[in-house]
């Protein structure tokens, strides 16, 4: 997917499934016997997204806002383990998954 982060992964699925209600409407005026199924089933896809847009704006405001070390800018972590939304790095907040510095040898 072009987005990362899990946030607007989930925010892309909703928008797909937006479009595929729209095309399942537009096949109904196409066969107009079985229109009302059509607009029926079409309906069901476009309020599936209107659902999990819903649930996916309850967790944003349940996410963890982290300044992302990479990039500097803002974004929000969903779990453990997340993706940056601008520049895609991985971010956790799990201190096992921390970068390992690297320790300075004395000078001698």
């Amino acid at each position: 997917m072009l987005l990362s982060g899990k946030l607007n992964k989930i925010r892309t699925f909703a928008l797909l499934l937006i479009f595929i209600g729209v095309g399942v409407m537009y096949i109904g005026f196409l066969v107009p016997s079985w229109m009302a199924l059509f607009i029926a089933f079409g309906m069901i896809f476009v309020l599936g997204s209107v659902g999990i847009y819903f649930w996916v704006g309850i967790l944003s405001t349940q996410s963890l806002r982290v300044t992302c070390p990479e990039c500097g800018k803002d974004t929000k972590v969903l779990g453990k383990r997340d993706q940056c939304m601008h520049c895609k790095a991985i971010l956790s907040v799990d201190p096992k998954d921390a970068p390992e510095t690297k320790k300075e040898e004395p000078l001698s």
